[in-house]
């Protein structure tokens, strides 16, 4: 049995707290200011876009193309499925949204 669904405001903590992790404070404002365009778009599934338009902004402007990094591997980044960060790689779940912070200690 899979937990529920993160809601969308405990989705944008869970990011941000990954985001402040791995990139830094100063990045913290990408997951408000994404989540701030996304809910203009009234989608179906807005959480995932944030997450996926988060990642995509940091690779797309060089902050980590490869984020997160996949600790198994160091050379790919994981991708966000079902509340988790997964090494597709490997099909395996990694770490929850908002658990990078421990994955990397």
């Amino acid at each position: 049995m899979h937990p529920p669904p993160l809601g969308f405001d405990e989705v944008l903590g869970h990011l941000e707290a990954d985001v402040a992790a791995t990139v830094g404070d100063a990045h913290r404002a990408i997951v408000q200011k994404t989540a701030a365009l996304v809910r203009e778009l009234e989608i179906g599934d807005p959480a995932d876009k944030v997450v996926d338009d988060v990642q995509q902004f940091i690779h797309d402007t060089f902050v980590d193309t490869t984020w997160p990094t996949c600790p198994k591997h160091g050379r790919h980044p994981l991708w966000y499925l079902s509340g988790a960060w997964w090494c597709e790689q490997d099909d395996v779940a990694i770490a929850p949204l908002g658990s990078l912070a421990r994955v990397r200690e």
